[in-house]
């Protein structure tokens, strides 16, 4: 019983966690992210410390640009490349860019901050990503 207990408490701990992280943020879909991404240039800043910068073309196209933080160091060069951009079925944002050096690839929630700011999947600063006009 008292395994069965520690299981449960285990598992509303997890649960827990994991509402806690949505807080402050509305995850946004439908046709209020469609309107949010289609046409928007955005501006994102990767785990490297590159900041990277594209439009979201209707057509599902972008051309993106890096500060190359990554591969660059000190002596780092912009580059620019080309990629496409969707949403899933799942509601999730979607980005294909095909860097020379490697191809990335991921989808994610967009979820909107009490502030006005967007962020990937959860709020947290270092998770922010801005679409403007």
């Amino acid at each position: 019983m008292r395994k069965y207990i520690v299981a449960v408490a285990s598992l509303l701990a997890l649960a827990l966690g994991g509402a806690q992280a949505q807080e402050g943020g509305t995850k946004v879909g439908g046709d209020e992210l469609r309107a949010l991404v289609i046409g928007a240039n955005v501006t994102h800043l990767a785990k490297s410390g590159s900041l990277r910068r594209w439009t979201n073309e209707p057509d599902g196209t972008l051309v993106a640009s890096t500060s190359n933080q990554k591969y660059g160091g000190v002596m780092a060069h912009s580059a620019s490349s080309p990629g496409k951009w969707s949403i899933n079925d799942a509601g999730k944002f979607c980005i294909e860019i095909d860097w020379k050096r490697e191809l990335e690839k991921w989808c994610s929630s967009i979820v909107k901050g009490t502030d006005g700011s967007y962020y990937l999947g959860f709020v947290n600063p270092t998770q922010k990503i801005e679409f403007s006009r």
